[in-house]
């Protein structure tokens, strides 16, 4: 009888985690404290979108929908921002020894500006990328009443 391919893929697991070295591994054995980390805090953009919106003459109806969309991506990016960094500083964790805490520290300020500086980076493509979409469809509206 075949078995499926989760079925495998479950056994193998299964196999790596009982495997004997992987109980000898310095993270797994318990033997190094968990090391605490400040989050990650995420600035506000401060963007200006509704501005340059009503500056492209939307009505506050279009400006309230494109604002709503836009901060529900922001939110998303927050969180896949958050996550991204708190898994980054998992892997740093796992190959660093109690010795090097300084240096991990280090580490995870750098890698916290990394994150912040990409956040808002990529909120402010965000934006600009909606505001191109927006200009992009008043003058196809124009030449099209032209």
């Amino acid at each position: 009888m075949e078995t499926g391919p989760l079925a495998h893929i479950a056994a193998a697991a299964a196999a790596f985690l009982d495997h004997p070295e992987l109980a000898r591994l310095p993270h797994h054995s318990g033997a190094i404290p968990q090391l605490e980390f400040s989050p990650l805090v995420l600035p506000p953009s401060n963007h200006t979108l509704q501005d340059d919106l009503l500056r492209l003459g939307c009505t506050d109806s279009t400006v309230k929908a494109l604002l709503s969309t836009y901060e529900a991506a922001e939110a998303r990016l927050a969180e896949e921002v958050h996550w991204s960094f708190g898994d980054a500083l998992a892997q740093l964790a796992g190959i660093t020894d109690q010795a090097e805490a300084e240096i991990l520290e280090q580490y995870a300020s750098s890698l916290r500006q990394r994150f912040v500086q990409e956040y808002l980076s990529t909120s402010d493509e965000r934006r600009h990328v909606i505001l191109a979409e927006v200009a992009a469809a008043k003058a196809r509206y124009s030449a099209s009443t032209a």
